[in-house]
């Protein structure tokens, strides 16, 4: 074990003291980008509803769900967890998969995703399908540049976990 090998870092030395406020300084932008409000987030994942979505609308594609797992991995570059119950954004991901495998989901006599998380939730998918593509999209600099820093929120209006909103403006 290479671990073994290293000694332990001496709590009331130097190097430590560094590792030990540069920790704090990240879990304060962590919590800053959050707003401070972590029971927004979910104690489940859209991952979890995957599967049984599936299994549900009786797609026999493997690749579907593939696909969709994939989708739910890229919103995790994103807020939408925060925004979004974890069904919708896991009924986003099956849309988009489907979608893309020219797989045909019920939508008579009413959408299929309504079973699973209401009525009048369109809009909502199509801006969690939007956001999600946009993580994709290479050719967006502001995109590009987000992989490596804080991922703005892709919503029209600034809600509290926004850094550049007028209430992060006053706390600073």
């Amino acid at each position: 074990n290479v671990m073994r090998s290293v000694k332990p870092m001496s709590m009331g030395g130097p190097v430590y003291a560094e590792w030990k406020e540069t920790l704090f300084d990240m879990e304060h932008v962590i919590l800053k980008n959050l707003g401070f409000t972590l029971h927004w987030i979910p104690d489940s994942h859209p991952h979890k509803f995957i599967l049984y979505f599936v299994r549900v609308l009786e797609i026999e594609s493997k690749e579907v769900a593939q696909k969709a797992w994939n989708y739910c991995n890229d919103s995790c570059h994103l807020d939408l967890c925060v925004h979004y119950e974890p069904e919708v954004i896991a009924c986003a991901a099956i849309l988009m998969s489907s979608s893309n495998l020219n797989v045909e989901l019920p939508i008579v006599p009413r959408p299929w995703w309504e079973v699973f998380i209401g009525p009048d939730r369109n809009w909502h998918l199509s801006l969690i399908c939007n956001s999600i593509l946009a993580v994709g999209d290479e050719n967006d600099l502001d995109i590009r540049r987000s992989k490596y820093a804080f991922i703005p929120s892709l919503m029209e209006k600034p809600s509290f976990n926004d850094p550049d909103s007028y209430l992060w403006s006053v706390a600073d």
